[in-house]
C-alpha cells in the first residue's frame, strides 16, 4: 500500500477537481456533468505541468509522494485561476 499512496494522491486530485466543477454547476444533466469531468482532467493535466516544471527546476525527488502532492496544488491553481476566470467573465457579460 505504501508503494501506491502516489497514484492515490494522484487520483484524489482528479475525483476532487471534477467534484468541484460538478458541485458548481448549476444544471446537472449529463452534457454538463461530462463537461464538468472534462474540466477536472484538464485542471489535473495542468497540474501534471506544474508538476513537472518544478521538477526541472529543482531535480529529481527522492520520494514519489511529493511529484504527487506538487500535482495536487498544480490541479488546484488551475481550479483558483479557471473559476475566476469564469466569474468575471460571468461579471463581464452582465454589465455589456
Amino acid at each position: 500500500m505504501t508503494e501506491s499512496i502516489a497514484s492515490w494522491v494522484t487520483l484524489a486530485a482528479l475525483f476532487s477537481s471534477s467534484g468541484w466543477y460538478i458541485y458548481h454547476n448549476a444544471e446537472r444533466n449529463i452534457h454538463n456533468i461530462i463537461m464538468s469531468v472534462m474540466t477536472g482532467i484538464l485542471c489535473l493535466f495542468g497540474g501534471f505541468l506544474f508538476s513537472g516544471a518544478v521538477m526541472k527546476v529543482v531535480g529529481k525527488f527522492d520520494s514519489a509522494l511529493i511529484p504527487a502532492l506538487l500535482v495536487c496544488v498544480g490541479t488546484a491553481l488551475c481550479i483558483v485561476a479557471h473559476t475566476a476566470y469564469t466569474k468575471r467573465k460571468k461579471v463581464l457579460s452582465k454589465t455589456k
